[in-house]
């Protein structure tokens, strides 16, 4: 799936960010299916987590994104806990944000030993989910990379803010957004993991990492 695909940023960096998630999962009609794959996902120290459940006939989103409460919900935006999201008996199969390779092979081992039937996709640097994928014993199926950009790419924003808002895989957290927020923790009127969620909150994918967005906004602001 391509919308995970324009991560930006140093190897270094992106060693901290890897994205799990389900593909096709609305051909499997088995609802415990689709909850024992966000049950794995919650099991390993994940950052992000989406799914979503039926309230009242109409299906509802649920996302955990690791330093949201619920005091920090505003408009449409609501946050979740992972307990609130297990006690939900009926979830959808979803995704995962984590912010390192162990976690990402244990998750991916059970998974691989579950044979759910959903395909799998794992995001992140090519040489380590290989590793991963070797050590539990598979290999990708398909493989897509990103090609970078081409044409005017002087009307593209600086790669540092590029850095954060290609975490969202349908670019909706705004450059211009980013910006202010990072004005914000400069003038110490607003705390560094305030300005991150207020940029994972216009993910609604919720591939945001929230975690390694606090890392890139001190670094950008040092």
């Amino acid at each position: 799936m391509t919308h995970s695909n324009h991560r930006r940023g140093s190897r270094e960096s992106l060693l901290d960010d890897y994205i799990i998630f389900t593909s096709g999962a609305g051909r499997i009609k088995d609802r415990a299916k689709h909850r024992k794959q966000i049950e794995i996902l919650m099991k390993h120290n994940p950052v992000g987590i989406a799914t979503s459940t039926m309230d009242n006939g109409t299906r509802k989103r649920l996302r955990y994104v690791k330093g949201w409460d619920n005091s920090k919900d505003s408009g449409i935006f609501e946050s979740s806990t992972l307990e609130e999201i297990k006690a939900h008996e009926d979830l959808s199969a979803g995704s995962g944000v984590y912010t390192n390779l162990k976690d990402v092979k244990a998750a991916l081992k059970e998974l691989k030993e579950a044979d759910l039937g959903f395909s799998i996709v794992c995001t992140g640097i090519f040489d380590q989910v290989h590793e991963a994928c070797k050590d539990v014993g598979t290999g990708p199926h398909t493989v897509n990379m990103s090609a970078e950009s081409f044409g005017r790419m002087e009307h593209l924003p600086e790669p540092k803010i590029l850095e954060i808002t290609t975490m969202c895989g349908h670019h909706m957290v705004s450059p211009y957004l980013v910006k202010h927020l990072i004005s914000q923790v400069r003038r110490t009127r607003m705390s560094t993991g305030d300005a991150v969620i207020e940029m994972a909150k216009q993910c609604t994918c919720n591939f945001f990492n929230a975690v390694r967005a606090e890392k890139l906004i001190n670094e950008y602001i040092s």
